[in-house]
């Protein structure tokens, strides 16, 4: 009798109760609800060292930290300032340890969990994704990657000459420039933890260095690090292990990978190697939980940001139709990962809009937690406000549209690797307008963001402005906002 009434319990639980359960991570990290801020990159920090901008800062994560996520996941930290993946990065350095930077870092730390909700560190290294005019390494410096394999973002002549004078050709790594990458990591993860963060997502995810090493497209060696799915994992394998050696529990680890790598067997991986790669990273004990989201500029079956100019729903659905909500973008490789019956939490993320979409991907199982991205940007106390508000009935509950005003100007650029970007300009245009103590401005357009983009940078000064202004917007091509 016991059992049948705690199955219909469990059945009947509400969207609203269901997205606010409390989650346990095998570190003993708790968090209060299943809402995740998913990270991105604000485009705030400043060289030649790219410390965190705690006087914007302080006015963004204040206000997500008040917004009642779950759990807060840092912006994008690069680990090599010389390699960003666009403008603005974040970047830990050699001398972020010495006392006058760490202090910065744990007043971010602080600001972030200032309202009691945890907060990790995003590290990751871009590889042959890195801009030239993003970092501070020469003109001559090739962009890292596991092979000397470039970028393609279409295919006329004018794409291919962009793209070889912003990205180039990428350099093969050495055996040497791997291991100077994990020591990197690792000292990232030692940072974060230092200023008083609870742990580390290592960025695996949107063809960046890690996801470069995973695929048999960009990883073509012969050695120790590619020629097989075994070999192709072993950096991945590397930073879990070395980051949970010096950086034990209570700390948090997590992955995030990418599902638009295991949907074309072209440009990435077969699903079945990516359900080994997660699998790993389930079962080996050390990783708390693994974020599962999706797009790469490369892939085009992928929908890096498809959604930016498509309707979206007006009016949430119910919970528990026949067929099965399916608002978020990756689901597919998701329900394949939940065959895993994963030991350790799933996040997804990318699509979601209504509490009855993300209750109802947690009532199916398909993961425990629940990533927002661009919903933090325009609406950045959405959890409190709406989500996690019984004032709103379930149909009333969801964010607004994620419609982006202005796609002529991008379709008109026939310049892929620079029309592509310019969508993202509008979600980094109003993070920095949170920066400054502003709200969001849903309404603006793809022109204005650009116009008022290229007027701040070139005010600021000529010398390197058209090359900044270059490296922001083509880095948005490459960048997956949820």
């Amino acid at each position: 009798m016991s059992t049948t009434t705690e199955t219909k319990t469990e059945v009947e639980k509400t969207a609203i109760e269901l997205i606010s359960e409390p989650l346990t991570l095998q570190c003993g990290l708790t968090l209060p609800n299943r809402l995740v801020k998913c990270p991105m990159q604000e485009t705030l920090a400043i060289g030649p060292y790219f410390d965190p901008p705690m006087e914007a800062f302080g006015n963004l994560y204040s206000k997500w930290a008040k917004s009642s996520y779950g759990l807060i996941i840092t912006g994008q930290v690069q680990v090599d300032r010389r390699f960003l993946s666009v403008a603005g990065d974040v970047c830990v350095h050699e001398k972020s340890l010495e006392s006058d930077i760490l202090a910065i870092w744990k007043q971010w730390a602080q600001t972030a969990q200032s309202e009691g909700t945890p907060c990790i560190v995003q590290i990751a290294h871009p590889g042959r994704m890195s801009p030239m005019g993003a970092g501070i390494r020469p003109a001559d410096m090739p962009a890292l990657c596991p092979s000397s394999v470039p970028v393609k973002l279409g295919d006329s002549w004018l794409d291919k000459m962009a793209l070889e004078k912003v990205l180039g050709t990428p350099k093969a790594m050495e055996e040497s420039e791997i291991d100077e990458v994990v020591a990197m990591f690792v000292h990232g993860a030692v940072v974060a933890r230092e200023a008083g963060f609870a742990g580390c997502q290592l960025h695996g995810a949107h063809g960046f260095l890690l996801s470069q090493f995973l695929s048999p497209y960009t990883n073509r060696r012969t050695d120790s690090y590619g020629g097989s799915p075994e070999n192709r994992m072993k950096l991945l394998r590397r930073l879990v292990t070395e980051i949970r050696e010096v950086c034990p529990r209570p700390y948090c680890l997590s992955v995030k990978l990418n599902s638009a790598d295991y949907m074309d067997a072209g440009t990435g991986l077969q699903q079945d190697e990516g359900l080994e790669q997660v699998r790993w990273l389930v079962e080996c004990g050390m990783v708390d939980f693994v974020e599962i989201s999706g797009g790469n500029a490369e892939n085009k079956t992928s929908g890096l940001h498809q959604s930016f100019g498509k309707k979206t729903i007006d009016k949430a659905p119910k919970m528990r139709e026949s067929t099965r909500i399916r608002e978020a973008f990756f689901t597919e490789f998701a329900e394949k990962v939940q065959s895993l019956d994963s030991p350790i939490p799933i996040q997804l993320s990318g699509g979601f809009r209504s509490r009855t979409g993300m209750a109802d991907a947690l009532d199916s199982g398909i993961c425990q937690m629940i990533g927002l991205g661009r919903a933090a940007v325009l609406e950045p106390e959405l959890p409190r406000k709406v989500l996690l508000n019984p004032e709103y009935d379930d149909e009333l509950a969801l964010g607004m549209s994620h419609i982006v005003r202005g796609q002529w100007l991008s379709n008109m650029v026939p310049i892929k690797v620079i029309g592509a970007g310019l969508p993202i300009q509008f979600f980094y245009y109003n993070m920095k307008r949170l920066g400054k103590g502003l709200s969001s401005d849903p309404d603006a357009s793809i022109p204005y963001v650009i116009a008022m983009s290229i007027w701040e940078t070139v005010s600021s000064g000529w010398s390197k402005s058209i090359q900044q202004v270059i490296a922001t917007i083509s880095g948005g091509a490459r960048v997956k906002m949820e």
